[in-house]
């Protein structure tokens, strides 16, 4: 995917940063999370 982009230099010691798994489960809750309040919004709304 990244063929044209350099290789990130090894800076991960100066912030304990996420990796790809807890990551991806940061934005699967964050997106979930938007997705329910938003349909609470409407359906609050809708009524």
């Amino acid at each position: 995917m990244n063929e044209s982009l350099p290789p990130e230099p090894p800076e991960r010691e100066e912030l304990p940063l996420l990796d790809d798994a807890q990551f991806a489960i940061v934005v699967l809750l964050l997106t979930s999370f938007t997705l329910i309040f938003f349909i609470l919004i409407v359906t609050l709304w809708m009524s």
